[in-house]
C-alpha cells in the first residue's frame, strides 16, 4: 500500500515569473514565502513520485482533440514548451522524469474504475507546472506524473467527477507497493479571466483573441505564422491588469476575491459536499473561464479523501490577473 507523505496546492500565474515586479513588494514577499514553505513540505515528504493535478494550456492538446482527462505515461516530460520560454523568462528547459511503470499502473486502475482516461505520452509543461516548481524550489528530483483535466474547452467534466477522479487516484495509490512514498500537487486558479479565447466572452473585434482562437484550434503549426503570439500574451495581460477588465474594453473585473475566499474556506475544511455540488455555470460566472482550474483542486481534495488543510496565504493579485492561494495538508506534521 503506497503512502501519501505530502500534499500541497497553489495557484499558477504567468505574471509571477514574467512580470513579478508589478505585484506590490510586500504582497509578493508573502507569496514567495508561502511558495518556499510548500517546497519544504514537499521535500520533507521525501516522495518517490509526485502526482500533479494540472490543466493543459494548449501545450499538448487543442480544440480539435481535447481529452477530458489524460495522464502522462512516459519516461520523462519537459518544460517549458517552446512558446513559453521567452514569456516566462526561462532560459533552459528542464527534463522531469515520469515513472512510466507507476503511471501505467494508475492508468490501468483508473480505467478499471470506470474512467475513460486518455493516455498521453511525453508531455510538455508550461506555466501550469514551471511557475509553481520554480518558486517552490523543493530541491528534489523525483518523477512527476501529470494528470491533466480539461478546463478551457467545454464541455468540462462535472465537479463531482473531478472529486471521484481524485478518489480513484487515491485507490490506485493504495494498490502500489507499500514502500512507495507519494506526494500530491495541484496547481491553478483561483478566480481569473486569462486571455484565452472563449466563445462566450471574446469579441470578434479583438484581434489578439482571434489569433489565440486560431492557435487553440490549429495547434503549434499556427505559431509558424504567428511566432510572437505568446510574447504578446504577456503584453495583453499587463494591459488587462492596468484596466482591470477582461477582455480588454469589456469592463469585466479580473479577480473575485469574495468567491475565492468562500472556495478556500470550504476546501481547507474538507467540505467534499460543496466541491461535488459546484457547477460549470456557477464557476464560470463567479470565477471565470480560468476559474475552472479549481477542478484540479477538487481532484486533489478527492485524492486526500476530504482531509482538512491549512491555508498559508490568499491574495487577490490584480497585477497578475489572478486570485493567488497556497495550501498545505501538513502531512509530515501529523
Amino acid at each position: 500500500m503506497g503512502k501519501i507523505t505530502a500534499a500541497v496546492g497553489m495557484s499558477h500565474a504567468p505574471g509571477a515569473l514574467a512580470f513579478p515586479e508589478t505585484c506590490p513588494e510586500n504582497i509578493r514577499q508573502k507569496l514567495e514565502d508561502a511558495s518556499q514553505e510548500l517546497g519544504k513540505s514537499l521535500a520533507a515528504g521525501n516522495p518517490d513520485v509526485i502526482f500533479a493535478f494540472l490543466d493543459d494550456h494548449f501545450e499538448n492538446f487543442f480544440r480539435d482533440h481535447m481529452p477530458s482527462i489524460a495522464i502522462g505515461v512516459a519516461d520523462s516530460h519537459v518544460g517549458p514548451a517552446d512558446q513559453w520560454m521567452e514569456t516566462l523568462r526561462i532560459k533552459e528547459k528542464t527534463i522531469f522524469p515520469g515513472a512510466p511503470k507507476i503511471a501505467e499502473h494508475v492508468l490501468a486502475s483508473l480505467v478499471e474504475s470506470g474512467f475513460d482516461i486518455s493516455r498521453a505520452g511525453s508531455t510538455e509543461y508550461g506555466n501550469n507546472l514551471l511557475m509553481p516548481w520554480i518558486l517552490m524550489n523543493p530541491g528534489i528530483t523525483c518523477p512527476i506524473i501529470p494528470i491533466y483535466i480539461n478546463v478551457f474547452t467545454p464541455p468540462l467534466i462535472p465537479y463531482k467527477r473531478a472529486y471521484a477522479l481524485g478518489e480513484a487516484v487515491a485507490d490506485a495509490v493504495d494498490s502500489l507497493p507499500e514502500d512507495t512514498k507519494v506526494a500530491f500537487l495541484c496547481t491553478g486558479g483561483l478566480s481569473h479571466w486569462p486571455p484565452y479565447w472563449n466563445e462566450f466572452q471574446a469579441s470578434p473585434d479583438d484581434k489578439f483573441m482571434q489569433r489565440m482562437k486560431r492557435y487553440q484550434t490549429e495547434g503549434k503549426e499556427y505559431l509558424k505564422t504567428d511566432p510572437n503570439l505568446f510574447v504578446e500574451f504577456d503584453d495583453y495581460e499587463v494591459e488587462m491588469a492596468k484596466k482591470n477588465e477582461y477582455p480588454l474594453n469589456n469592463h469585466h473585473p479580473l479577480v473575485n476575491a469574495e468567491w475565492d475566499r468562500i472556495f478556500m474556506d470550504k476546501f481547507c475544511s474538507g467540505d467534499s459536499k460543496f466541491m461535488r455540488e459546484l457547477t460549470y455555470k456557477e464557476v464560470e460566472e463567479e470565477a471565470g473561464h480560468g476559474g475552472h482550474e479549481v477542478l484540479n483542486w477538487v481532484g486533489l481534495l478527492g485524492a486526500m479523501r476530504g482531509a482538512k488543510s491549512k491555508l498559508l496565504v490568499y491574495e487577490p493579485v490584480i497585477e497578475w490577473i489572478c486570485g493567488m492561494t497556497y495550501v498545505d495538508f501538513e502531512i509530515t506534521k501529523r
